[in-house]
């Protein structure tokens, strides 16, 4: 089957190469655009959260945490409107992609954004992969943080995914456990896999997955 992909000018990233790659060899369309109101309803975008967001034309709350995964975080995690003052965490936004880029608190009001917020304790990870899942199917694997020297594959997901789940979830190996990180949704996300095609598909399938929240 034939696709249209709408990638975002002046993209250079690997992930906007990976699907300007797959375009050329299996012959799909594929148009650059600036603007993201000229993007036609039946192209599938590869950009930024924010021009993608755009282009779906609602706002995606994240799903950091999904049910399905939370025996597998092995840490505290919740959420607040409240700022952690005396505690030092981990934050990031709970409403939106990209308001603000998660960080450490330090204990005091030193960096401090508008909630609500995701709050979890400081953990850290020997070595961090990504799975791209697709309707519960494991696309591909990439490792992206750690032991550079060995970049080791990533272990095998011992646990069944909903065959209606489509994302990116991202593992870590914190002291012997492969605890969850955190999960994103299907679009705009790193490619740290070894198959053009396989990311290229992953983008297709995810906004398929995008679109019907609508």
């Amino acid at each position: 089957m034939k696709y249209n992909f709408a990638l975002q000018k002046g993209d250079r990233s690997q992930e906007a190469v990976a699907v300007h790659q797959t375009c050329v060899m299996d012959g799909h369309k594929i148009q650059y655009f600036d603007n993201y109101k000229k993007v036609p309803e039946d192209f599938i975008p590869c950009g930024t959260v924010e021009w993608c967001l755009k282009i779906l034309g609602k706002p995606v709350t994240p799903d950091y945490y999904p049910d399905f995964l939370k025996a597998f975080l092995f840490r505290k995690v919740w959420q607040t409107n409240e700022w952690p003052l005396g505690e030092k965490v981990f934050i990031k936004p709970a409403d939106k992609y990209k308001r603000f880029t998660g960080f450490v608190t330090n204990g005091g009001y030193r960096g401090k954004k508008r909630g609500p917020y995701w709050c979890s304790n400081v953990v850290t990870f020997k070595n961090e992969w990504r799975y791209y899942i697709s309707y519960g199917k494991i696309l591909d694997t990439g490792w992206y943080w750690g032991d550079e020297l060995n970049t080791p594959p990533a272990p095998v997901l011992g646990f069944d995914i909903p065959s209606d789940y489509c994302g990116a979830l991202d593992f870590g190996d914190m002291d012997g456990f492969l605890a969850l990180i955190e999960a994103n949704h299907p679009f705009a996300c790193g490619w740290y896999g070894t198959d053009y095609r396989t990311y290229t598909q992953w983008i297709v399938d995810g906004w398929q997955y995008m679109k019907a929240l609508i």
